[in-house]
């Protein structure tokens, strides 16, 4: 198990959001889902890295922009702390 993140954008037909990594059991591939009915379904929306990864947070930055705040590094999921700038378009 490993923590994840969600984040519901705002209107009518936009998507939650989830990032977490893609493999939880190895701590690796840190990607973001999107979920267009409710959060009974997510489709990969894209793959950030796929060096190790672990904890992550979501968080809208303004209408244009989400912001991704993760754990990473290249041997470990805990060398560095990572933060990317995503445009909301790409996940809608």
């Amino acid at each position: 198990m490993v923590q994840g993140s969600v984040l519901q954008l705002p209107g009518a037909q936009a998507p939650l959001l989830f990032s977490a990594p893609s493999v939880p059991a190895a701590r690796r591939s840190m990607a973001l889902w999107r979920s267009t009915d409710g959060g009974r379904t997510f489709t990969r929306a894209l793959t950030l890295s796929d060096r190790p990864a672990a904890y992550s947070d979501l968080v809208r930055i303004d209408a244009d922009t989400v912001g991704l705040l993760y754990e990473t590094g290249t041997k470990g999921p805990y060398e560095t702390i990572e933060f990317r700038r995503l445009p909301a378009g790409a996940v809608r």
